[in-house]
């Protein structure tokens, strides 16, 4: 492994992502589990959306791993240059620690480690997630459109 390497955590249903930094040691971006969660999540009416605050935390792979399996994981080697080592240990180092804005969506821990490794920040995770939901829906949208377009037929057929 080397530092500014992307670790891909299989957490089962989602993966989770943290950047080795050396000696064993990645950073990574994490919200509270359970009930305390709430506390960093914010509702408003006005907007209709939910905002939570993630903390930026180094610890060692192993137990941010917890028993998990994992890989190295540079999946946008081929588009994009990787940042220098120098540079994504600065952005670590003014980092650490700090809590920033967290969205499952626009702004999570696949999103800060690609920030951190190329200076973009992406999430195929949250990519795919969106376009399977839209995906769905327009499986929805054609199944009601053809159920509507067979009833005014049926319809019109009745009324003959």
């Amino acid at each position: 492994m080397e530092i500014g390497d992307m670790i891909e955590i299989n957490r089962g249903a989602y993966k989770h992502w943290a950047l080795y930094i050396g000696n064993g040691d990645v950073i990574q971006l994490v919200t509270p589990d359970g009930p305390s969660r709430v506390s960093f999540c914010s509702f408003s009416s006005s907007s209709g959306s939910v905002s939570c605050k993630g903390t930026i935390t180094i610890e060692t792979l192993q137990d941010v791993a917890a028993g998990n399996t994992y890989k190295i994981n540079n999946y946008l080697d081929d588009e994009y240059k990787p940042r220098r080592t120098d540079v994504i240990m600065g952005e670590v180092d003014k980092m650490r620690g700090s809590t920033i804005k967290y969205d499952l969506l626009g702004q999570n821990c696949e999103h800060f480690v690609t920030f951190l490794r190329y200076g973009k920040s992406e999430s195929k995770q949250a990519d795919d997630f969106m376009k399977d939901l839209l995906g769905s829906q327009l499986g929805l949208i054609g199944v009601l459109a053809a159920v509507a377009v067979s009833t005014a037929a049926a319809a019109s057929k009745l009324s003959k």
